[in-house]
């Protein structure tokens, strides 16, 4: 299990992620594979998802063999890897199979040999995970250098994002995270959807974004999909097609930029030792350092809350703007609304309704009535 390969001559490792599903996560990571193939590199993609196996729908195969026998033993990782289309090849996942956080040692061990091999075998190992915040998902996340982080211009998707980004922070990962759009009806559209979602990421988490690209709305994209071909090789005139290569000849251009890179699995190793000093079954990773009374109380403990200091700062904040008249009434309205959201979500124990009876005396008593919410902080 020693890792003997210098840093040049290991495979380079991509998370491809999501803070919400139906983004298109999946079929990024193919077509990706597919444009980095066509450079000539060697490159795997590396299922993760094991509640849905997207990667299989999405190109129509039927794996004879799948994680699930890689970790029961009876398979090893070569016997279970599938020639994909374009050249590239496959890790399928089991649908519906345990999570990799509750992996026991012998299990551990089995993941921790296949992905060293995985390493050491492609010049791009692409993992496609799970969307959302679990274990699972932001376990890869610790043991990769970069993320490819996929929002569309949904309120959803820049929302949930920024909560993926939020635990990420929570648990010290530092993994760069790169923001590809998609569905985007063009360049100009992508920036200004980047640019939200970092000015916020810069503001609340302390976190720098990279602008990695876009992802046209295409109706080739639309159309591979329906057909399970991938539209870089069904298509490989079309606009997405296009963007596909780009986006490969960006992702080439990070790893060059790079003198060197951290072993993937070492990672793992790392963590797999550290499991077998304590009591076997899981993967989990310590979720922070950060000292527990510098955050706000979560009487749910499932969803992580701001810094009170940045609360703080952010109260300030809403106030000189009120005061300050910046906004039009439709935006400040907007925002209003976007604020009742975030505290629905975060502080479910609260009832907002019964903030009208804090309010002091002559005050208008409209509170939320009338008040639309459709928006997140970071949406427009």
């Amino acid at each position: 299990m020693k890792d003997s390969k210098p840093a040049s001559e290991r495979g380079r490792v991509i998370t491809v992620s999501s803070g919400k599903g139906g983004v298109g996560k999946t079929n990024i990571s193919v077509n990706l594979a597919i444009a980095l193939a066509r450079r000539g590199s060697k490159v795997c993609v590396f299922d993760a998802d094991t509640s849905l196996a997207n990667v299989n729908i999405l190109l129509n195969i039927r794996p004879e063999y799948t994680l699930e026998q890689l970790l029961d033993g009876s398979r090893k990782i070569e016997e279970i890897l599938l020639a994909g289309p374009g050249g590239i090849s496959i890790v399928p996942a089991a649908s519906g199979i345990a999570e990799f956080a509750s992996l026991n040692a012998e299990q551990q061990k089995i993941l921790l040999n296949a992905l060293s091999t995985l390493e050491h075998r492609y010049d791009y190992l692409i993992i496609d995970t799970a969307a959302g915040i679990s274990e699972n998902v932001t376990t890869f996340l610790q043991a990769t250098e970069h993320c490819l982080l996929i929002v569309t211009p949904e309120p959803t998707s820049l929302t949930d994002a920024f909560a993926l980004m939020k635990v990420m922070r929570r648990r010290q990962c530092d993994t760069k995270i790169h923001i590809l759009t998609n569905m985007v009806d063009n360049y100009l559209s992508s920036v200004d959807l980047y640019k939200r979602l970092s000015s916020a990421a810069t503001r609340y988490l302390q976190i720098d974004l990279n602008y990695l690209g876009y992802i046209p709305r295409d109706d080739y994209l639309r159309l591979s999909v329906q057909k399970q071909v991938p539209v870089t090789l069904g298509y490989p005139s079309s606009q997405a097609s296009h963007r596909f290569q780009a986006l490969a000849e960006s992702i080439a251009g990070i790893y060059r930029a790079q003198p060197g890179r951290r072993s993937f699995s070492l990672f793992w190793r790392k963590l797999f030792l550290s499991n077998l000093k304590k009591n076997p079954g899981t993967l989990a990773v310590a979720p922070t350092t950060i000292a527990p009374q510098a955050l706000a109380p979560d009487p749910t403990g499932s969803v992580p809350r701001y810094p009170k200091a940045m609360i703080v700062k952010m109260q300030q904040n809403m106030v000189q703007l009120v005061r300050s008249r910046t906004l039009s009434p439709n935006s400040m309205r907007s925002l209003l609304a976007s604020v009742l959201d975030q505290v629905d979500r975060y502080y479910p124990e609260i009832d907002t309704s019964e903030l009208e009876a804090g309010r002091g005396p002559g005050s208008r008593a409209n509170g939320r009535k009338g008040v639309e919410r459709k928006t997140a902080p970071i949406a427009k």
